[in-house]
Formats: C-alpha cells, structure tokens, sequence
C-alpha cells in the first residue's frame, strides 16, 4: 500500500517518537556515566568497571532470536515494555550496592536494549509514513549524536552535585516520559504472509539476508566497519598525549571533534534528504574514513590530526543515516526486525573484538602504526563490501 507523502514536523507519530527517544538519550548517557563511577566507587577496581560493560553487551548475542519477535509481536507494546523495564531498573540501582545484583541489573538492562534497538527501527518507516525517511533517520540520529556529547557531561555533573542516584532516577523518570509518547504512536503488528513457527522464522531471516546482496552487503560492511575503524579507540589518549603533547584537554579535543564531526554528518544528509543516492553516500564515506585514518596516522601537527579526525566523524555520521534507511527502503517490513537484530550483533561483536586487538595494536606496533593499519584495512573491508554488491548475481537484488 502507497504511503501518503507527510511532512515529518507535521506527523504527530514521527514527533512522538522523536520527543520520546530524545529523553531516553539523554537519560541513558546520564546514568552510563553514573554507573561507572559507582561501580569504581564500590570496588575500586577497573576490572569491575570493564565487567558491567560486558555485562551489558552479552544480551547482544541473543539478537537473532529477539529480532523474530519483532517481526511477529507488536512493536508498540515491546518498545513501551522495554522502556518500562529500563525505568525500574534505574529505581533498583539506587538502592542497589552489591556487584552480583548490580551485574544481574545491567544485564537485564542490557536485555531490554537488544529488543528496544532493532524493534523501533523496524517500526520506523511505518512511523515516518510517506514522508523522507532518511530526513527522519538524519533527526533521530542528530539528536542521539548530541546527547552522546552533552550527556556525560551532565552525568558527571549530576554525579559532583547531588550523587549518583539522582543521575539514576533521571533516567527512570526518562524512560517512562519516552514509554509515554511511545505508547501513543499506533505501530500495527508487521504483515506477514502466512504463520510459521519460530525456527522457520529465524531460518528465514538469514536466508533473506544471504539472498540479498544489498542488505547483506550493508549489515556486514557495518560489523567490518566498526571493527577497523575502532581499533583506534584505545590509541586516542596517546596520539593526543604522547605523539602530540596535547595532554588531557586534547585528547578531551579529540573526542570532541569526532562528535561534531558526526553531528555535521548527520545535518547534511538532513539536508539532502531523500534526494540523496544512498548507496553512493554510503560508499564514499566508507573510503573516507578509511582516507581519514591514515591521514591521522601520518598529520605532523595535533591541528591536522583534528581535521582528519572531523572527517572521520562526518563519515561516520553519513555512514549510520545511509545504513538505517537503506535497510528501511529495501528490506520488506516484516524482516526488519530480524535483519536489525542482526546488524546490532555484529555492531556489538566488533566493537568488542577493535577493542582488545585495538589495545594490542599499540602495544605491538605503536600509535601512529594503528592508524596506519585502521586506514588501510577499513579500505579492503570496502572493497570487501563493494565486490558482494556488484559482483552477486542480480536475481540476488531484494
């Protein structure tokens, strides 16, 4: 059925959601960096610290099958689930000092973010209508982009202030707010041809996704993506101390620049809107980064390093509005789910794996070295990704 052409800040259900997740942004930044420093303050210890974040990871595994119930339940009622989940996890937090049951709380949390994430991507083009879904995704993605940035600083803020459990229940009071507005977007449940059990189910998502080459080119350039570009995580606080003198303040500046970077990103393809060749955007900032991790790697002063670094972050910006909303475009709805779940897996798998082997690299190599080997293996990864889009049989294209 042909969608009706709506303007997006006139679609009641697109405002909803956006006001809705715009709280729950800010308010998970919050509370990430409450976490972490109760935990520091409990225990005293960084292997403590490292452990709630896999703790938080590890329902990430369990994406395929979450992705199934997206695509067989209604989507409304899991993303208003979640975010009520999250809220009383929030409240149990603070009161809540032992590290079993702290552990025990982010993994449930971190359960509720495996089914909240693909979920309202699934559910987003249903949402946008007929209006420009790469527009809407420029928004949403914008807004996240901001809290990242902003949100920590006021979670340290708060922290400083009046304690972590404020930071906690700021975030409670987020969720709710958001499981509010969400609650109110009609999101029926997904078209499907004919019932099937849940393992032909998840059976048919991979064989979607292996017989199409342009979904199956984006979810596996993402998981690659992440991984050689993320390597360089543990190697930013001594490009910016060591290699340059910058100290703090500038590896503070590095993170920075990124996250404007990604911010300016994502206002140009708000710009463009649909207007705008996807899958051309996407490959050219797929080399781009690529481009700018060598660049970095080999910048004579700190000031040419932040340049490359702002390109990397546009790139980056560009790259997630082109995947979500190729995805949107050219998955049918009642696969999203599952081909979303899919795609966060592999997001989650890689940045774990860039970061230890991106630890490794700079103890092995050196800093500059890292980059060096980011630049250059993000390009293979590209040709990797370009041969499956134009080299698969075209009955392949979904």
């Amino acid at each position: 059925m042909e969608r009706r052409s709506e303007p997006l800040f006139r679609n009641p259900r697109f405002l909803k959601l956006w006001i809705g997740q715009s709280f729950s942004f800010f308010g998970d930044a919050v509370s990430t960096v409450a976490l972490i420093i109760l935990v520091a303050q409990i225990t005293g210890s960084a292997a403590n610290v490292g452990g709630t974040l896999v703790a938080r990871f590890l329902p990430t595994l369990l994406g395929p099958v979450v992705g199934v119930l997206a695509d067989r339940l209604e989507r409304r009622i899991i993303l208003v689930t979640c975010d009520l989940v999250r809220a009383a996890i929030m409240v149990a937090l603070v009161f809540t000092r032992d590290m079993t049951l702290i552990y025990a709380l982010v993994f449930c949390s971190g359960l509720a973010r495996t089914f909240f994430n693909p979920t309202v991507r699934a559910a987003f083009p249903g949402v946008v209508g007929g209006g420009d879904l790469t527009r809407a995704n420029s928004i949403i993605s914008g807004t996240f982009s901001i809290s990242i940035m902003a949100g920590p600083a006021l979670g340290g803020f708060l922290v400083a202030t009046v304690g972590v459990n404020a930071a906690f229940l700021l975030d409670a009071v987020a969720y709710v707010i958001s499981a509010a507005f969400i609650s109110r977007i009609p999101m029926p449940r997904p078209e499907r041809e004919e019932e099937s059990g849940f393992g032909t189910d998840l059976k048919e998502g991979f064989s979607y996704l292996k017989g199409a080459r342009i979904p199956l080119a984006i979810v596996l350039g993402t998981s690659l993506l992440v991984l050689t570009i993320n390597i360089t995580t543990p190697a930013e606080v001594f490009l910016a101390q060591d290699v340059f003198g910058a100290g703090d303040t500038g590896y503070g500046l590095l993170v920075s620049v990124w996250g404007a970077g990604m911010i300016a990103g994502t206002a140009l393809m708000a710009l463009l809107g649909d207007r705008s060749n996807l899958l051309l955007l996407y490959f050219a900032a797929f080399f781009a980064s690529a481009a700018a991790m060598g660049a970095t790697g080999l910048s004579p002063t700190f000031f040419l390093a932040l340049c490359a670094i702002a390109v990397a972050g546009i790139s980056n910006g560009i790259d997630n509005i082109a995947t979500d909303t190729l995805l949107q475009k050219r998955v049918p709805e009642h696969f999203l789910g599952r081909i979303f779940a899919v795609r966060f897996l592999g997001i989650g798998a890689a940045e774990s794996l860039a970061y230890f082997s991106g630890g490794l690299a700079v103890d092995a190599f050196g800093t500059r070295e890292t980059y060096y080997i980011s630049g250059l293996t993000t390009a293979l990864a590209g040709v990797l990704v370009l041969a499956i889009v134009f080299a698969a049989p075209k009955r392949s294209i979904p």
